[in-house]
């Protein structure tokens, strides 16, 4: 068996904001920092890694690291892995993506009513 480690900025674990769920979401997303083709995390990976059991819980985690300012994140293609960053530039662009699309499903579900 042989051990990695990550490195954890100490003021992520004394975060009193964050729930453990949340800090091992950012620790997960953290180990690929550096990975070629970026940080591409599915759903699925996090619920498995996690042992969170619902999607929406998930889904909160993920909502409560972004409006902390900790990642940003979009989905490309449905049914594809989420793109996940920590670079403040590339946040602000994913955001403004996401809240776009999160209006768009708003206005489609107001009509479907």
């Amino acid at each position: 068996m042989s051990w990695s480690f990550e490195k954890v900025d100490i003021s992520v674990l004394d975060d009193k904001l964050l729930n453990a769920n949340e800090k091992l979401i950012l620790i997960l997303c953290k180990r690929f920092k550096n990975a070629p083709s970026g940080i591409r995390l599915t759903h699925k990976y996090f619920m498995d890694r996690t042992g969170i059991k619902d999607y929406r819980t998930l889904v909160k985690c993920l909502d409560r690291l972004v409006l902390l300012g900790y990642l940003a994140f979009h989905q490309p293609q449905k049914n594809r892995a989420n793109k996940f960053t920590f670079d403040r530039n590339e946040m602000r662009e994913f955001v403004v993506r996401n809240v776009a699309k999160r209006k768009a499903q708003s206005k489609a579900m107001k009509d479907l009513q």
